[in-house]
């Protein structure tokens, strides 16, 4: 798994944890945390507090800044915002969501496609 910013922050966290050799419970333990706790952050359904992030970040010998790149709730949250005050947004992202989720665009060619139109302006 590549460590850019297309990484989840609980993706980065398991590469992390893994590569170091270290369990859920001694990371866990480490943030003053429950295993489950960190299992559910590692999958994304979760997000801990910028004080654990910060034990996490210290037991995997890493920077929580670095590890807070990962977290793209604030976009997503920017992203929800501007399609609610557009009708023809909403619908263009509705249009690509289903796409993702039909299998005929992947994340990852919808992540290019962004970049390719960002770099253009």
């Amino acid at each position: 798994m590549k460590a850019d910013l297309t990484t989840t922050m609980g993706q980065r966290l398991r590469e992390m944890r893994e590569r170091a050799g270290l369990s859920l419970r001694e990371v866990a333990k480490a943030a003053k945390i429950s295993a489950p706790f960190l299992s559910d952050v590692e999958l994304g359904r979760r997000f801990p507090t910028n004080e654990t992030l910060v034990l996490i970040a210290q037991k995997l010998g890493a920077s929580a800044v670095e590890l807070k790149k990962h977290d793209h709730r604030s976009a997503l949250a920017d992203l929800k915002r501007i399609a609610e005050s557009s009708p023809s947004l909403g619908a263009a992202v509705r249009a690509l969501v289903d796409k993702v989720q039909s299998g005929n665009l992947t994340p990852d060619e919808l992540a290019a496609k962004l970049r390719r139109v960002s770099n253009t302006k």
